[in-house]
């Protein structure tokens, strides 16, 4: 588990359990299960539970199918109520949950370190530990029992080591709560109620699941403010700035005995219209598994059709005056162009966003743009230029980035341009922890694998990456990783149809003009290949150098790289 270096939020548990971010400001979950979640990761050894663990003591009545629903339920509201703040403070995986350690001040622990700080909070020796919580399920009251003896025991000795130290000053009482308003320059979405029709407990929480998975892909790539009008019972001091939402989005789940319909709606907040809507129809079983690639699909569909959306309708420079909204969907969208004016335009942009809304992003998009210099003949790149990539991958990753998006533009840039393939593995894992909703980062595992020679692996990734990500721009992409891993795992016939698909999507990219030129002479398909190989030569003249050639296959496996070397020789003679 990784840690942070100062704690970006602080939960109380003696007396009422709050939450405040660093700036004070209140953010406690909604929800009681959601608070008796967190309060038992906090009391946790190494703070981290087992979701069986989890599940015994907040549904110890239900089927443990019944108890994985309400867990994962709880998560999402506690991800809705929490935002960004989740993927800071809290680790999932399908196993356990735990709290990323140095993330979250609490403050029985900060007490029992340093006991002056009980009676300067201004808490009396009665406060009990976790007071008001009900919860109704008696595993969890027997384990608050036995919490609630132990800060008793605790209290006392923590009194006697109070009256035998020296008077100290006053610790600094936290930041004082405020209101956050709403950041300038960011894109404003509006969360409306959801429609729920015929559903039954467990699908319930599906379209809450929906909704902040489209929101989650779309804010890690472009700068978004939420306002959360799903529950008129929240907190208002989070609608302020609220009047100024541009888009309001919606989800309707419809349930006909074992079928859900899910539909996404896409509403204009200036005329209260509707722009579209998208529907998908599937079994009940599909969409409620856990690693469910058609809702996954479905997600990356809608979350691609907004962002073309809102890059559609951002006012031109003119109109915002001396500064353009720069989003991570417009940079990559203009690498991707593999233009070198484009290239260098994106390159400029990214270093005049420095410090930015786009936070982490920006400087890993500018390490990431590298990787085309070396991989699509785009320009070159000096040694001044990996160790510029070495310090900004070190910059990005002290901030301890949460943007999986980010994470994997870095694994890729330490990856193909570094060639350090175990970190590279590290962060795109990473990424794939925080959002296994993004095509972009199972794509990128993909070549991650394949640079290493986890062939199998590789080609499982770049399936996920083709399927979830059919409707992104950069699907083209996709297709060429699935083409790269299917010529090294031998399915030649795979991997000219993948290549096919990309060239009929980008034609320019010489990425899938090599590996499509490869698997046409692999084949003995050598009139095809040649014409292949003269199209690559327009793109890419310094290919018939085997020097170019290794360094444009970038393989680290000698004996694969023969095999393509050999092949390439086959048509170029």
């Amino acid at each position: 588990m990784l840690g942070t270096s100062q704690p970006v939020a602080r939960l109380h548990l003696i007396g009422p359990l709050a939450l405040t971010d660093a700036d004070g400001a209140p953010c406690t979950p909604r929800g009681q299960k959601a608070c008796a979640l967190l309060a038992l990761l906090a009391l946790a050894p190494r703070r981290q539970r087992t979701r069986v663990w989890l599940r015994d003591k907040l549904w110890s009545d239900s089927s443990d199918r019944n108890a994985s629903t309400s867990l994962r339920q709880t998560i999402f509201e506690l991800r809705r109520d929490l935002g960004d703040l989740f993927d800071q403070i809290l680790e999932v995986d399908r196993q356990t949950l735990g709290l990323r350690p140095g993330a979250l001040w609490i403050d029985i622990h900060a007490v029992e370190e340093n006991s002056a700080l009980l009676a300067a909070s201004g808490l009396s020796a009665e406060t009990d530990l976790l007071e008001g919580i009900d919860i109704g399920d008696p595993e969890f009251e027997d384990w608050l029992l036995l919490e609630r003896q132990g800060w008793h025991d605790a209290r006392e000795r923590l009194a006697e080591r109070a009256a035998r130290a020296p008077a100290t000053a006053a610790a600094p009482a936290p930041p004082s709560a405020s209101v956050a308003m709403p950041k300038a320059g960011r894109i404003s979405l509006g969360l409306m109620p959801h429609i729920l029709q015929g559903c039954d407990d467990q699908t319930a929480f599906v379209a809450d699941h929906l909704m902040e998975s489209i929101v989650r892909n779309l804010g890690e790539l472009h700068p978004i403010a939420v306002y959360d009008f799903r529950d008129a019972g929240g907190p208002s001091d989070r609608l302020i700035g609220a009047g100024d939402t541009e888009y309001f989005l919606r989800v309707r789940t419809l349930q006909v005995h074992g079928s859900l319909t899910l539909t996404f709606f896409f509403h204009l907040a200036e005329t209260m219209t509707l722009a579209w809507s998208q529907s998908i129809q599937a079994d009940r079983s599909e969409v409620l598994t856990p690693d469910s690639q058609i809702l996954a699909g479905f997600v990356t569909q809608n979350a691609d059709r907004l962002s073309r959306e809102i890059e559609r309708r951002r006012p031109a420079p003119a109109q915002q005056g001396t500064s353009t909204l720069l989003t991570g969907y417009t940079a990559l969208n203009m690498m991707f162009r593999l233009d070198r004016n484009a290239l260098q335009n994106a390159e400029t942009m990214l270093a005049g966003a420095k410090g930015s809304a786009g936070g982490v992003l920006m400087p890993a998009l500018s390490a990431y743009a590298t990787s085309f210099r070396v991989g699509e003949n785009l320009g070159s790149l000096a040694k001044s230029g990996e160790d510029e990539t070495r310090a900004i991958v070190a910059d990005v990753l002290r901030d301890s980035p949460f943007n999986s998006v980010a994470l994997a533009c870095l694994g890729h840039a330490v990856g193909y341009v570094l060639r350090d393939h175990e970190q590279a593995r590290g962060l795109l894992e990473r990424a794939l922890q925080l959002n296994p909703h993004q095509a972009f980062v199972w794509d990128h595992y993909a070549l991650n694998r394949i640079y290493a020679g986890d062939y199998k692996t590789a080609i499982e990734a770049a399936r996920r990456a083709v399927s979830i990500g059919a409707y992104s721009p950069l699907s083209y992409t996709y297709d060429t990783t699935l083409a790269m891993a299917a010529t090294m795992a031998g399915q030649d016939g795979q991997a000219i149809a993948a290549s096919r698909a990309a060239l009929s999507k980008q034609p320019r990219f010489a990425a899938a003009m090599r590996y499509l030129l490869v698997n046409l002479s692999k084949t003995g398909r050598e009139d095809e290949a040649r014409e292949v190989f003269e199209n690559l030569l327009l793109r890419d003249p310094e290919f018939t150098d085997p020097a170019v050639q290794k360094a444009r296959f970038r393989i680290s496996q000698a004996d694969r790289e023969d095999d393509l070397i050999a092949a390439v020789r086959r048509i170029s003679g």
